[in-house]
């Protein structure tokens, strides 16, 4: 597996996290708030890689690499431009603290 450095880590992404705010009807509405803003590697999975991905998830389309970060979870996304990414899972590459391997799906 090879691992993205940060000469690579080109795109600009957003994680969010989900906030419930009350609606005042006894309900409550669902908004994102941007926690970080971060410089990745993007990469669609193809072939190979898909299938391999796959046996995480069915859903699974990109995987996205940062420098470590605490705090991160599948609970929230990340925002490419327009574009919304579900975070699927996030691996600590190496158990070392330096790269997170996270994958998505659109």
């Amino acid at each position: 597996m090879r691992k993205a450095t940060i000469g690579e880590m080109r795109q600009r992404i957003t994680f969010q996290e989900k906030v419930e705010v009350d609606d005042g009807h006894h309900g409550h509405n669902v908004t994102w708030k941007d926690v970080a803003t971060v410089w990745a590697s993007v990469e669609p999975i193809s072939g190979r890689e898909y299938f391999y991905a796959h046996q995480i998830s069915t859903e699974v389309t990109h995987r996205v690499r940062v420098r470590y970060r605490e705090g991160l979870t599948t609970e929230m996304r990340i925002k490419l431009g327009e574009r919304i990414l579900g975070i699927d899972s996030i691996l600590d590459l190496g158990e070392q603290r330096k790269i997170l391997e996270i994958f998505c799906k659109e």
